[in-house]
């Protein structure tokens, strides 16, 4: 088990903010560097020192430190007693209680499941809306009347005996599959129509 930053420092855990930094005077000098002459051990050491003195001396740090040493299920220490924060210097992180966080997995599909359903429901009881009106700008699925100069121009459609656009193309491009090429009214491209079967309504 790690050694407490109050243990590094040798003092109480409610010692005053004196004796904290008189402790912590009286270990820099002895552990300095150049005291040690720069072993490996003494660097070790004086490193403690430092991160023990950098938490116990701000009181903010202190309290969060003193509550993780109370409460040791709700704030644990990183791996290795301290995890380094964003400034370099020691910091801390949360951990659950039981673990990571559980992901209610069944209840989440049970949920979407219901959702779905939901949707298809009320898909079943809501009205199409009205085709949006003709704006001049022929797309795949378009209806058009074939004007007197071969020009092909938007209008809705009627659902029997239409004339629909099945590919917008290039002027210098063919239509597949046996379609009529018109050009486009408005000049931006060729339309490949259809021309669909009008169905005769019995009596």
């Amino acid at each position: 088990m790690s050694r407490s930053h109050y243990d590094v420092l040798g003092v109480a855990p409610d010692a005053t903010a004196t004796v904290i930094r008189e402790s912590y005077r009286r270990l820099a000098r002895e552990y300095h560097p150049d005291r040690t002459g720069g072993s490996a051990a003494g660097g070790d050491k004086m490193h403690d020192i430092n991160a023990a003195y950098h938490v116990l001396s701000d009181p903010g740090r202190r309290a969060v430190y003193d509550a993780e040493r109370r409460e040791r299920p709700v704030w644990a220490a990183a791996e290795g007693g301290t995890s380094v924060g964003s400034d370099g210097q020691p910091g801390y992180r949360f951990a659950y209680p039981d673990g990571p966080a559980r992901i209610p997995w069944r209840g989440l599909l049970v949920a979407s499941a219901v959702a779905i359903i939901g949707i298809v429901v009320l898909a079943q009881f809501i009205e199409p809306g009205e085709p949006a009106p003709p704006d001049g700008v022929l797309r795949n699925g378009d209806c058009v009347e074939i004007l007197a100069n071969g020009d092909a121009d938007e209008i809705a459609c009627t659902g029997s005996g239409d004339v629909v656009v099945r590919q917008f193309i290039a002027f210098d491009r063919l239509c597949s599959n046996g379609w009529e090429k018109h050009r486009d009214r408005q000049g931006m491209g060729a339309a490949c129509v259809e021309f669909t079967v009008e169905v005769a309504v019995s009596s």
